[in-house]
C-alpha cells in the first residue's frame, strides 16, 4: 500500500554493505537482534554471512513486520518512500516527512526498534533498508505521508468542506482491513463521485492495481478518519488516546497505571464480573451432572443441545459456548462415557472428578483456574455458530477452527494493556486500538476478533469497559511467545480484586433476599439451599419459593431453624408474608411418606391418598392401594417423590424407622484421561548465553574465512549471483549453499543452466538430475576443483 517513491529503486544497490554493517555491531546488539527475531537464530547460523542471509529471507522479514506497531510500520514505510532501499536517507528527513520532531520519544522509539530488528540499518544519522524489506512494505496495509498533503489547519479546512457522502466513503475505507477502496466495475456512481471529491480535496489518491482502480486515503486523512482530530503538537506517531508529550508511555507501548484508586476500582469491577462467572459455571456443572451434553457424530455439541443446556442451567445461549469451552479447557468437564444411577451415557460431555475439588476451593483460586484456561485454550468460543467452508457451522467443543486462538487473545488483550486506564477509548474505537499495536495481524483478521475477544475478556473479569485489569496486564507482561503466568502469580491479584464476603442479608417483602456482597461460605451454602439465585455479582439476589423451601426441608432443615437463620442474618425484620409461606410449606411438608416396594406411599389422611389416586401419577408410577392410607409403587422412591411434587404434592422420604431422609440423584462424573487445560508451550528459543556463544562461533568462522582470502573460492551477496551467471554461461559446476525455511543449510553441486525469475535451474553433474533452487535462499557459491 506504500505510495510512490521519491527515488528510483535499484533492488541490489547497497546490498553487500548489509553483512558488513551487521558484522560491525556489538555482540550485545546481535544478541538482542537474535532475541527479537528468534527464527534467524535457530539453528545457530554458521557465520555472520549466514545470519545476514537469513535476515533477508522474505519469510523472516514478514514475521518481523508482523511484530511491528503502527508507528514502527509507518516509519519503515516512509523510509521506503524516501528511497532508503537505494541509498542512505537522513534521519532528519525521515522525521520531517512524518511531521515529528527528530528527538521526539515516539519517533526515536520506533527507529530504535526497527534498528534492533535490522529492518533499518546503516550509520546512526541515516536509515537504509534492504530490498526484500522494501518489497514487503509495498504490500503492507500502510500509507506513508507525501509532500504537500493537507495537514494542520489545511486538513481541518479540507475535512470540514467534505460532503457527508465523501466523509462516509473515507471513513469506511479507513476503518477497513486495508486503507484502500475498490473503484472497480461494481462501484456505484455515488462512490465514484465521493472518491473524486476526496482526490480533489487532496485527502486521497487513486491508483491502478491488478484488480482495478482503488482510492487510497492520504496518511493524515487516514489517521483522522480512524482516530479523530489530534491535539495540537501530536504527530502521526503519537498514541491517539493519550495526551502528547506526557511521557507516560515507553517504547514497548505499555502504559503505567494511571492511579492506584482508578486501578483498584477497575479491578473491583472485574471481581464483580468474576462472581457472576463463577455462579454460572456452578450452575452449568450442576446441570451437566444430571443431564450430560450429547455429542454430534462429527464431534462437538450441536445447537439443539446447547439450547437445552442453556434453558436447564438458566444461562444465556450467547455466553454458553464460552462457559463450556473454559470449563473444558480447565479440565472440569470432559467427553466420555458415564453413568447416572443405572442409566448409562455414551460419548457425552459431563463434569470430571476434578470439578468437585474445584468447587470446594476459594473463589480466587477458582477464578484463576478459569482465567488461565481461557488464556491458553486452543479453541475460540466466539467462532461457534459461524459458517465453515463446505457447509455447516462451527460446533461448541469441536475441533479448533481458524488461526491459533491463544495468539489472537494475546494480541487483543496486549493492545488494551498498552493503554492507560484514563485514556480508554469507546467500544467503537477498540478495533483501532488493536490495529495501532498489531496492524499486520489486523489487516488479515479484521475487527470481529477484536470485539469478540474483548467481550469474552469482560465476562472473565479481565477487561472492564475498554480497560485492562491488573490481571490482564500480568497475562501480557512477558513476550508474546512466553508461557502464561503461574497460579501463584495470578491468585494474589485476583484475591485483591474480589469483594470481601459478608455475613448479613436484607430480607424483603417480595420474598427476595439481598446479599450486599458474596456471603461467607457457611451462609452461602445455607442460602443456596433455602432460596434460588436470581442474579449474582457485587450483590446477590435470592428468591424464596415453595420449591426452594421444600428443598431446605427435604435436607433436614426445620421451619424453626429457617426462621432462626433469617432472623439472625437479616438486618431488617423478616416480612410476615415470608413467615406465612414458611409455615404453610412446613405444614404440608411430609404428610405423604414414601418408601420402597420398590416404593410405598403412606398418609394418615385418606382424602389426600384419594387425591393422589386421582392424579396422573398413578399411571406414571404404577401406584395401587393396599390400604386406605397406604399405596405401593413400582417406581423408585426418588422417582415417586419427584412425580408427586410435579403435580403439587409435598411428600418426603422416610427410612424403616420413619425418620425423614434426603435422597439426591446420582450425578455424572467422567475420569479425564489427560489434563483438560493444554498449557501454552512457549517456543524454544536460545538463551542469551547460548546466543553469545553462537555469535562468538560466527565471528570465529568469519575470521577463518577471511584468513583464507580469495583462494577459498567462496562468493556471497552480489558476487554469488554474478558467479552463478558466469557458471551458467560457461557450463561449469559450482557448489551452492542454501538455507531452507527452518534455517537449515545444505550444499548442492550444480551446473547452472539459467539464473532468472528468482530461481536457479540446472543439473547435478554426477546424476544428471534436474535441480531447481530458490535464489533468495542462496547463502554462498563456491568454485569446484576442476580436476573433480
Amino acid at each position: 500500500m506504500s505510495t510512490s517513491r521519491t527515488t528510483t529503486r535499484h533492488p541490489a544497490s547497497g546490498e553487500p554493505d548489509f553483512p558488513t554493517w551487521l558484522a560491525g555491531l556489538t555482540d550485545e546488539t546481535l544478541v538482542r537482534l537474535c532475541e527479537r527475531r528468534a527464527d534467524v537464530a535457530t539453528p545457530p547460523p554458521a557465520s555472520l554471512s549466514v545470519l545476514a542471509s537469513r535476515l533477508r529471507l522474505p519469510a523472516s522479514t514478514a514475521r518481523a513486520l508482523g511484530t511491528l506497531t503502527w508507528p514502527q510500520l509507518l516509519v519503515l514505510s516512509t523510509a521506503a518512500a524516501l528511497g532508503a532501499d537505494s541509498g542512505p536517507v537522513p534521519i532528519g528527513a525521515l522525521a520531517e516527512r512524518l511531521g515529528a520532531d527528530h528527538d521526539a520519544a515516539a519517533f526515536r522509539a520506533a527507529v530504535d526498534t526497527l534498528r534492533e530488528l535490522a529492518l533499518l540499518w546503516g550509520d546512526p544519522a541515516h536509515a537504509r533498508i534492504v530490498p526484500v524489506t522494501a518489497a514487503a512494505i509495498d504490500a503492507a496495509p500502510v500509507t506513508a505521508p507525501r509532500p504537500g498533503e493537507p495537514v494542520g489547519t489545511r486538513l481541518d479546512a479540507a475535512w470540514n468542506g467534505l460532503s457527508e457522502r465523501a466523509l462516509g466513503v473515507l471513513t469506511a475505507v479507513a476503518r477497513g482491513r486495508t486503507p484502500a477502496g475498490s473503484l472497480g466495475p461494481a462501484a456505484s456512481e455515488t462512490v465514484r463521485a465521493a472518491a473524486a471529491e476526496l482526490v480533489y480535496a487532496g485527502l486521497a489518491s487513486t491508483t491502478g492495481t491488478a484488480d482495478g482502480e482503488v482510492v487510497v486515503p492520504r496518511a493524515h486523512a487516514l489517521d483522522r478518519a480512524r482516530h479523530g482530530a489530534r491535539a495540537s503538537g501530536s504527530s502521526l506517531l503519537d498514541l491517539p488516546w493519550s495526551e502528547p508529550g506526557t511521557g507516560k508511555r515507553n517504547s514497548a507501548g505499555t502504559g503505567s497505571t494511571a492511579g492506584t484508586s482508578s486501578a483498584d476500582g477497575i479491578d473491583a469491577s472485574g471481581g464483580v464480573a468474576a462472581l457472576d462467572l463463577l455462579h454460572r459455571c456452578d450452575a452449568l456443572i450442576a446441570t451437566l451432572s444430571l443431564h450430560p451434553a450429547a455429542t454430534l457424530k462429527a464431534g462437538g455439541v450441536g445447537v439443539r443441545e446447547l439450547r437445552r443446556i442453556a434453558r436447564a442451567a438458566r444461562v444465556g445461549e450467547a455466553e454458553l459456548p464460552l462457559l463450556l469451552e473454559v470449563l473444558a479447557a480447565a479440565g472440569l468437564i470432559a467427553v466420555g462415557d458415564t453413568d447416572i444411577g443405572e442409566t448409562g451415557f455414551d460419548s457425552v460431555w459431563a463434569p470430571t472428578e476434578a470439578a468437585d475439588v474445584w468447587s470446594a476451593r476459594d473463589r480466587a483460586r477458582r477464578w484463576a483456574d478459569l482465567v488461565l484456561a481461557w488464556w491458553s485454550m486452543p479453541r475460540a468460543p466466539w467462532r461457534v455458530g459461524s459458517e465453515v467452508e463446505g457447509g455447516g457451522t462451527v460446533p461448541a467443543l469441536g475441533d479448533p477452527v481458524g488461526p491459533p486462538a491463544a495468539g489472537e487473545r494475546d494480541r487483543v488483550v496486549r493492545a488494551l494493556a498498552g493503554l492507560e486506564p484514563g485514556a480508554a477509548p469507546g467500544d467503537d474505537l477498540v478495533p483501532e486500538v488493536v490495529r495501532w499495536f498489531s496492524p499486520m495481524w489486523f489487516s488479515r483478521a479484521g475487527s470481529r476478533p477484536c470485539t469478540e475477544i474483548i467481550a469474552e475478556a469482560r465476562r472473565l473479569g479481565l477487561v472492564v469497559g475498554t480497560t485492562a485489569t491488573r490481571a490482564a496486564r500480568l497475562l501480557v507482561s512477558g513476550p508474546p511467545a512466553a508461557a502464561a503466568p503461574s497460579l501463584d502469580d495470578l491468585e494474589p491479584i485476583l484475591t485483591a480484586a474480589l469483594p470481601e464476603p459478608v455475613s448479613e442479608v436484607i430480607v424483603q417483602a417480595d420474598l427476595t433476599i439481598l446479599a450486599p456482597g458474596p456471603l461467607v461460605p457457611d451462609l452461602a451454602a445455607d442460602f443456596d439451599l433455602l432460596a434460588d439465585v436470581e442474579s449474582a455479582g457485587a450483590a446477590t439476589t435470592y428468591r424464596v419459593t415453595e420449591t426452594s423451601l421444600r428443598r431446605a426441608l427435604d435436607s433436614g432443615r426445620t421451619a424453626a431453624g429457617i426462621r432462626e437463620l433469617l432472623a439472625r442474618t437479616s438486618v431488617t425484620p423478616v416480612p410476615q408474608s415470608l413467615d406465612y409461606l414458611i409455615e404453610d410449606v412446613a405444614r404440608r411438608h411430609g404428610r405423604l411418606r414414601a418408601g420402597a416396594a420398590l416404593s410405598f406411599l403412606r398418609c394418615d389422611d385418606p382424602s389426600l391418598v384419594a387425591q393422589v389416586l386421582g392424579s396422573p401419577v398413578v399411571e406414571r408410577c404404577a401406584l395401587r392401594s393396599v390400604a386406605p392410607t397406604v399405596l405401593i409403587s413400582q417406581a423408585r422412591p426418588l422417582d415417586l417423590v419427584e412425580a408427586l411434587r410435579e403435580h403439587g404434592f409435598a411428600p418426603v422420604v422416610e427410612d424403616t424407622s420413619g425418620a425423614v431422609v434426603a435422597l439426591t440423584r446420582p450425578v455424572a462424573r467422567i475420569r479425564a484421561a489427560s489434563p483438560g487445560r493444554a498449557p501454552r508451550v512457549p517456543t524454544r528459543v536460545a538463551t542469551p548465553s547460548e546466543l553469545r556463544t553462537a555469535i562468538a562461533a560466527m565471528r570465529s568462522a568469519d575470521r577463518v574465512r577471511a584468513a583464507r582470502g580469495p583462494s577459498g573460492g567462496g562468493y556471497s551477496g552480489e558476487a554469488a549471483i554474478a558467479r552463478l551467471h558466469e557458471a551458467a554461461g560457461s557450463g561449469t559446476a559450482v557448489t551452492v549453499s542454501v538455507v531452507d525455511a527452518q534455517g537449515r543449510s545444505t550444499s548442492r553441486l550444480v551446473v547452472p543452466v539459467s539464473v532468472a525469475g528468482g530461481r536457479i535451474e540446472g543439473v547435478e553433474p554426477d546424476s544428471a538430475e534436474a535441480v531447481s533452487l530458490p535464489l533468495h535462499r542462496v547463502i554462498s557459491v563456491s568454485d569446484v576443483d576442476p580436476t573433480r
